[in-house]
C-alpha cells in the first residue's frame, strides 16, 4: 500500500479496532489529529450584597466606655460558568477535512469488523466516497467483496483489485534466488515441497528456507556451488523447527476441546495415529493430514475424515456442527479470524494456524 499512497497521506485503521461506523471515523480524525468534540461555555454574573450589623464597646476612637453599632451592606460580583461538551459529527468532520484531498482511508482486515456493523459502515463508505473521500478497504480473498455486500449500491463505484495468495512457482522462486546466492544447488522437488507448504505465504517460505540452513548447518555463503539434496527426515526437522516460530498451541488446545459438554458425553473415535478421540480431534486430524490447502470443501472434509478414522466416522451433521462451534471458539482465543466455516467450505484464514497444525508435534500430544 505504501507504493501506491505516500505514507504521509495514508490513514491506516485496522478492522479488528472497529466495532461501528463512529469508531471508524473517530480513528480517522484521531489520527488527523483532528477535534472530535466541541465545548461552549456559558457565564452568567450578578451582584451579591450582604447586609448585618456589628456592635463594640472601647475601642471606637471617641468613643469613651460607649458601645456602638452600625449597620451596613457589603457589594460583590459572583461569577458562574457552566460546560457543555458535544460529539462532533465524525463522518461530517472527515468529509470537510479530507475531501478532494491526496488522503486515502486505509481499512485494513474489513472482515475482521462484525458483520452486524459492517452494513452501516458500507452506508456511509459510500456517503464519504460519494463526497470525494477515497478509501481504500483489504480483505481476505475469500471475503474480498465484503465491502460490497454491506451495499449493493457501492457496486460499480468499487474496484476490486486481486490480492490472492503468492501460488508455488513464485514461491519457488524465494527460494531458488535465496539458496542460489548461498551457493546451494537446491533440487527442483524439494523447493516445490517447500513451496507446498508455505500455503501462499511469502514470508511463510522465507521462515522455511531460513530453517532449512540452520537445520543442515549452513550460516553463510558456500566457498563453491554445492548440491543440496535434504532427505525426508530432514524436511520433517526443517518443518517442526520453522513451526515453532508460530505457536498456535493454545488455538488447537481450545478446538481440540470443544465447547463445554452438557449433558451425554461425546461419542468417541478410533483413528490411524493409534489414538482415540471426539469429533473435534477427528476434524483436526484430517486438517492435518490430509493435502495442504487453505480450503476445504465440505465432501473433501468427510473424505479425510473417513481416512482418519478406523471402523465408525462421524455424521455429516455432526462434522458440520463441530466446525461452526470452531469458528466460534477461534473467535474467543483471538480477534484475528483463524478459521472460518461459511457455505459448506472450511476457509483456514491463517497460513501459520495450518502449517502450525500440520508440522507441530502438539497435536499428537494431545491424544487420548
Amino acid at each position: 500500500m505504501n507504493k501506491v499512497v505516500e505514507s504521509d497521506n495514508l490513514i491506516p485503521v485496522s478492522g479488528a479496532s472497529i466495532k461501528s461506523a463512529d469508531d471508524l471515523w473517530g480513528k480517522v480524525l484521531a489520527w488527523m489529529e483532528g477535534p472530535i468534540s466541541r465545548t461552549e461555555k456559558t457565564e452568567y454574573s450578578g451582584k451579591v450584597e450582604v447586609g448585618g450589623r456589628a456592635g463594640g464597646e472601647a475601642g471606637i476612637p471617641l468613643v469613651a466606655k460607649g458601645k456602638a453599632e452600625a449597620e451596613g451592606k457589603i457589594g460583590g460580583e459572583l461569577k458562574k460558568s457552566t460546560e457543555r461538551v458535544f460529539a462532533l459529527e465524525a463522518l461530517q468532520q472527515v468529509i470537510k477535512d479530507i475531501a478532494g484531498s491526496d488522503y486515502t482511508v486505509f481499512i485494513d482486515d474489513f472482515h475482521y469488523i462484525q458483520p452486524s456493523e459492517q452494513e452501516a459502515i458500507g452506508r456511509q463508505i459510500k456517503e464519504a466516497t460519494e463526497a470525494g473521500v477515497r478509501i481504500c478497504a483489504a480483505s481476505v480473498p475469500h471475503r474480498a467483496d465484503d465491502v460490497v455486500r454491506s451495499n449493493p449500491e457501492l457496486r460499480g463505484r468499487v474496484v476490486a483489485i486481486n490480492t490472492e495468495r503468492w501460488t508455488e512457482s513464485e514461491l519457488e522462486q524465494i527460494g531458488y534466488k535465496g539458496f542460489q546466492a548461498m551457493n546451494m544447488d537446491i533440487a527442483p522437488s524439494v523447493l516445490k515441497k517447500l513451496a507446498s507448504e508455505a500455503f501462499g505465504s511469502p514470508q511463510l517460505m522465507q521462515a522455511i528456507c531460513l530453517n532449512l540452513c540452520f537445520e543442515l548447518h549452513i550460516e553463510e555463503t558456500l566457498p563453491a556451488q554445492k548440491r543440496i539434496d535434504p532427505n525426508l527426515f530432514d524436511l520433517q526437522n526443517i518443518f517442526e523447527r520453522t513451526s515453532t516460530y508460530s505457536d498456535f498451541s493454545t488455538m488447537v488446545n481450545r478446538l481440540h476441546a470443544g465447547p463445554k459438554l452438557r449433558g451425554a458425553e461425546r461419542k468417541e473415535f478410533k483413528f490411524n495415529d493409534d489414538t482415540v478421540g471426539d469429533v473435534y480431534r477427528s476434524v483436526l486430524l484430517a486438517i492435518k493430514t490430509g493435502s495442504p490447502n487453505l480450503t476445504i470443501a465440505y465432501d473433501d472434509m468427510m473424505r479425510r475424515i473417513r481416512e482418519v478414522c478406523i471402523d465408525n466416522a462421524p455424521s455429516g451433521s455432526s462434522v458440520s456442527n463441530t466446525l461452526g462451534h470452531m469458528t466460534d471458539i477461534a473467535s474467543t482465543v483471538q480477534v484475528a479470524p483463524v478459521i472460518e466455516w461459511e457455505e459448506d467450505t472450511l476457509h483456514i484464514i491463517e497460513p501459520y494456524f495450518l502449517f502450525f497444525l500440520r508440522n507441530s508435534k502438539h497435536l499428537k500430544q494431545l491424544k487420548s
